[in-house]
Order: structure tokens, then sequence, then C-alpha cells
């Protein structure tokens, strides 16, 4: 099983170049790696907020001054990859509405 620690290992000390979260994603323990929000610098598109899944958990990590850190963590143990993947992304969104709340979706 892949840690929080170890992809947070695998980022730069920078904001993560999207390719990279493509490459992380070939990875046989990640279901999931992919921006939340990016932005284009200098011709790259780099990120501040992803979303990386395994099997045991989904995790929303934040770029800051003080590095990368796990902003939310949804525990996978027994449960579908989508509905994780669903949950990660609502705590992922915040304020904003990137996705659609599911007491949204049941109208």
């Amino acid at each position: 099983m892949l840690s929080e620690g170890a992809v947070l290992d695998t980022f730069p000390d920078s904001p993560v170049p999207t390719t990279a979260l493509a490459d992380l994603e070939r990875h046989e323990a990640i279901l999931t790696a992919i921006p939340i929000t990016a932005e284009t610098h200098g011709g790259r598109e780099l990120s501040e907020r992803v979303l990386v899944q395994t099997e045991a958990v989904a995790i929303v990590a934040v770029y800051d001054d003080d590095g990368w850190t796990v902003d939310h963590r949804v525990e996978a143990a027994n449960r579908d990859t989508g509905e994780v993947f669903q949950e990660a992304m609502i705590q992922a969104q915040g304020e904003s509405s990137l996705v659609e709340s599911p007491a949204d979706t049941d109208s």
C-alpha cells in the first residue's frame, strides 16, 4: 500500500506540473491523480491543489508556504471507489462549485 507521505514525497517543493500527475497515475497503486485547480506559468500547467486516490484512501493535497499538506482524507476501506472519489471531490471543492453535491443530484 502506498502511504500519503510516499505520495507527497513524489511532489516537488512547488506546485506540481499536471504532467507529473499523469505520470503518477500510471503507478499501479494509484487509481486517480488529478489537479483540482491548475494555472499556466511559463507555458506549463501547475497545480497547487490535487486529488490522489488509492485503494485505501483518497487525499486532497494542497501546496502553500509550508509545502505539501493533506487538506482532506477520505478512507476507502470496504467502499466503492466511485463513491470515495465523489466524496473526495466534494471535499476538494471547498467553497467553489466544481461538482454537484449529492443532495443537488437527487432532484
